[in-house]
């Protein structure tokens, strides 16, 4: 039995690890619509690639890689979509196109690729202060309630495997899992298993807008299910300087088009953001668990220097959400 639940472990941990990457999607909007995109890791079935347009009101799936017979390959890979397909009244400024991959249930969207190095990230009275990391991928947009439903259909909240916290987090590495049966949790805080779709009355109920009110707990097994991880305030730090300005409201989905690009959806945007950065697990605030940051970005104001604030991670509320890395030396995370 227990050989078994060691194969299993493996078997998840491959699932886990090798999960794929889309990077560098620009769209060009003429006679007709030209998406280009790069695929990293790219599995060798089970991924398809999909194309929504919508805005606030309407969304529609404009191209489906199975549907056409399409075939994804590693690196770039262009497709071309016929305008007729479009609503009547589209045009870039009106609605978003957002391409993903559909990978054994899970949905991927765009990512950025921070490279090694050091970057500048204040300059305070003639001294510059500098953030070294090592290379990461970044979601350009937060956590959207499309991805976390998955989650939740996928029966996120009942395998032990997704809730086990690294060591260098907390003290108890079964934590998770222990308030996940304490406090009886199913669903994000305003989901109901009755509506359809769950965040249907959510303060954030958007589609592709980000999932609020969510525990560190529930945010750290959703990554651990997609096989990425949270980001570490340095790493935010270094994603913030590479972020556009932005002044969409809250939950308004994804920000600004840019001369073809996504930017990072970002700082000003109105959610808050847990990290995989906390307290040291030598200092216990409760029993085998520890505080957490999140970084202090659900205000329309907001300094050069972005700061974060510590909360139990049991902590939930409308403005608190978060986003995924993709670390390419896992051990780099502090």
């Amino acid at each position: 039995m227990k050989f078994g639940i060691i194969i299993f472990l493996m078997i998840l941990q491959t699932l886990l690890t090798a999960v794929p990457i889309l990077t560098d999607v620009s769209i060009s909007d003429s006679s007709d619509v030209r998406i280009n995109f790069k695929i990293e890791n790219l599995p060798e079935d089970n991924v398809r690639l999909e194309v929504v347009c919508f805005n606030d009101s309407t969304e529609l799936q404009i191209f489906s890689s199975a549907e056409k017979d399409c075939s994804l390959k590693e690196g770039f890979n262009t497709i071309t979509i016929k305008k007729s397909v479009f609503p009547d009244d589209y045009n870039v400024t009106k609605y978003m196109i957002l391409p993903k991959l559909i990978y054994n249930g899970r949905i991927y969207y765009e990512m950025q690729v921070i490279k090694s190095g050091s970057y500048p990230y204040n300059v305070e009275k003639g001294i510059m202060d500098l953030v070294t990391v090592k290379k990461f991928y970044i979601s350009k947009f937060e956590i959207t309630n499309e991805q976390f439903e998955a989650f939740v259909n996928a029966d996120g909240y009942e395998f032990q495997e997704y809730w086990e916290i690294s060591p260098k987090l907390m003290g108890k590495s079964d934590i998770g899992w222990y308030y996940l049966s304490k406090y009886k949790m199913t669903l994000p805080h305003g989901w109901k298993f009755a509506n359809k779709p769950y965040y249907k009355d959510a303060d954030s109920h958007l589609k592709y807008g980000p999932v609020t009110n969510i525990r560190w707990f529930e945010a750290y097994a959703f990554a651990n299910w997609m096989g990425y991880e949270l980001p570490t305030f340095e790493q935010m730090k270094v994603a913030f300087i590479k972020s556009k300005q932005s002044h969409k409201a809250m939950y308004s989905g994804i920000t600004e088009f840019i001369n073809g690009r996504f930017p990072l959806q970002k700082i000003k945007d109105g959610v808050s953001e847990w990290l995989e950065s906390g307290v040291e697990p030598n200092s216990i605030s409760c029993a085998g668990c520890n505080e957490m940051y999140f970084i202090e970005n659900n205000s329309d104001y907001m300094p050069d220097k972005i700061s974060y604030s510590v909360k139990c991670p049991l902590f939930r509320a409308p403005f608190l959400g978060a986003r995924l890395v993709k670390n390419t030396d896992r051990e780099s995370i502090k």
